[in-house]
């Protein structure tokens, strides 16, 4: 049987199918809309003859949508002879811009000769581009003579910005004397800086002596600060008379305010006899407080008969209220 009859006889076949289900009108039309889209549900003896050639132009449409754009879902066979040439020329197409990009995808063999041109252009480029930019992909033996020139400087350039910044890429070898100098001071401003701030990267073997000078004047002012503020880093033993004074006068007063707000860092031994009553009075005010807003840190053995007597009644309003 041929192609054509094979046809007819499957439309006709449907087209009674189709009859026989007729009545289910909604159930056709939905299953109309599942067969139109390509979709499992669709059952083709709910099918109409006009149907069926509207599910068979709506499925060559799809596959010649989706063979256009190289999908796996592409079916070759199902191509006419002219869908056929527009489907290969659009692959063709995609794998010279495939090709030009320099994507794996590129299957070099299909190109024509002016795609190959092409292509060899833009990968010159992007290979010149990352030789520029000193990259492991860099392929050297590809560069004209002006090219390998171009990226010899680049790379210069490269070597001594690494270097003036102090770079584990730096290659000092490869500096001439007057960029040599440069990336020195650089590095001994660097390394000054760094001593001066008493960071680990600190070499003070490539210390002058002035510049000794200028980092003990620095660590003097760093532990005198830190005296002054009761840091365990402070080292009294750095100190003048006068800083020593004005640490200890720094000390006193800070254990006078975190006594008087009764932190756990006052040190009551430390204040002076005045200090020492005004600290017992606010001790003694707060203690009051505290019991009469029922606190847990309440001590009623400190307080004084006439407080006792306002605390006990605080309890008996708070008592009666309860009830």
């Amino acid at each position: 049987m041929s192609m054509k009859k094979r046809t007819l006889f499957f439309t006709a076949a449907l087209a009674a199918m189709a009859l026989a289900g007729a009545e289910q009108a909604p159930e056709a039309r939905n299953n109309l809309a599942s067969c139109l889209n390509g979709l499992p549900s669709c059952d083709v003896s709910l099918l109409s003859a006009t149907d069926v050639k509207s599910v068979s132009d709506a499925g060559r449409a799809r596959n010649l949508n989706s063979c256009m754009q190289g999908l796996f879902s592409c079916d070759p066979t199902r191509l006419s002879s002219d869908e056929a040439t527009q489907v290969a020329a659009m692959a063709g197409r995609r794998n010279a811009k495939a090709c030009i990009d320099g994507l794996v995808s590129c299957d070099p063999a299909r190109l024509t000769q002016t795609d190959a041109a092409t292509m060899a252009v833009e990968s010159h480029k992007r290979n010149l581009d990352r030789c520029m930019r000193g990259t492991p992909s860099c392929e050297p033996t590809s560069l004209s003579a002006a090219e390998a020139g171009q990226v010899e400087q680049a790379q210069t350039r490269r070597n001594f910005d690494a270097c003036l910044k102090g770079l584990a890429t730096c290659n000092p070898l490869q500096l001439p004397k007057d960029q040599l100098a440069l990336a020195m001071a650089e590095e001994a401003k660097r390394n000054l800086a760094s001593c001066s701030q008493g960071t680990s990267s600190c070499n003070p073997l490539r210390l002058s002596k002035t510049e000794m000078v200028t980092v003990r004047d620095a660590a003097l002012q760093r532990n005198l600060a830190n005296c002054m503020q009761g840091l365990s880093s402070c080292d009294a033993y750095d100190l003048t008379k006068e800083q020593a004074a004005n640490m200890l006068s720094s000390f006193r007063k800070r254990n006078f305010e975190a006594c008087r707000a009764g932190l756990s860092a006052c040190d009551k031994l430390a204040l002076t006899s005045g200090q020492a009553v005004e600290v017992a009075k606010i001790s003694d005010h707060r203690n009051v407080e505290n019991c009469l807003h029922f606190s847990g840190a309440c001590d009623p053995l400190l307080l004084t008969a006439p407080e006792v007597a306002e605390v006990s009644e605080a309890y008996k309003r708070r008592n009666a209220a309860r009830h």
